[in-house]
């Protein structure tokens, strides 16, 4: 399994319905489930995104489902980086 860290923005159609978010973000944690995942952790921010979302995906196929399901709403504006873990950089750190 790889983890994934999102970085959204909230569009100005998820303000509409403002008052369903905890509704969503259960509706999204389910969806990662399906796909074999777990929401590792989700935290509303202030600042350049609106929110934070840790998710542990078992394939990249399966976490480019995820973010096209996402999409599919037109709610949120994403961008996702896959992390490497710090054993993997201090394997190759004593290799260089």
């Amino acid at each position: 399994m790889t983890i994934y860290v999102m970085l959204g923005n909230l569009k100005s159609t998820a303000f509409e319905k403002f008052d369903s978010m905890e509704d969503r973000d259960k509706k999204a944690k389910k969806v990662i489930e399906s796909l074999g995942g777990k929401m590792i952790s989700l935290f509303y921010t202030f600042g350049r995104y609106d929110f934070v979302a840790i998710i542990d995906m078992p394939s990249k196929e399966n976490m480019v489902k995820f973010i096209s399901i996402v999409a599919k709403f037109g709610t949120v504006q994403t961008e996702t980086l896959e992390t490497v873990s710090p054993d993997v950089i201090y394997k190759i750190a004593k290799e260089v």
